[in-house]
């Protein structure tokens, strides 16, 4: 198991903390938890975690606007449950921050008993051609983890 850098103290109020950086593909430790982005890359048409009509689903991406999709694996290690939301991930792109596309990511927020994981689709729209860093501030870490892809890894989309 490959550990993130950085990170690894614990907040005055007992939660873990610290600012911890970590590549796509690695194991990472977060707290209790292993973190594991298996993916990161930007998509026109990206998947969906179950086929939802609404109208809030984005529509096309605009010439200059991209999705991009994290899929991303959280496994609870330890006895506290852990509670996993999508909504504590965005996207940096360009020094701008993106919030989560709701529509296409999921599943829902809940909680993982000890040694067992979930699997999270997580998509994001922003400025095409940007080299994307994953942040996840859940609130059981005092701190923030941010994945970013390998140095050899270019992404591109036209």
């Amino acid at each position: 198991m490959t550990s993130g850098m950085g990170g690894g103290g614990s907040s005055p109020g007992g939660r873990p903390s610290g600012e911890v950086e970590g590549l796509v593909g690695e194991d990472i430790e977060l707290g209790e938890a292993v973190v594991t982005v298996r993916a990161l890359q930007p998509t026109f048409q990206p998947a969906d975690p179950v086929q939802r009509l609404s109208p809030e689903t984005p529509v096309a991406p605009a010439d200059n606007e991209s999705f991009y999709q994290a899929f991303v694996r959280i496994l609870n290690r330890g006895v506290p449950p852990l509670r996993v939301d999508p909504q504590d991930f965005t996207l940096l792109l360009g020094g701008r921050v993106h919030a989560l596309e709701p529509t296409r990511s999921g599943p829902a927020a809940r909680s993982l008993l000890k040694n067992a994981s979930l699997d999270l689709l997580l998509t994001f729209k922003g400025e095409a051609g940007q080299q994307p860093v994953l942040l996840y501030s859940p609130e059981w870490f005092e701190g923030t983890l941010r994945v970013s892809l390998p140095v050899d890894t270019t992404t591109t989309t036209r």
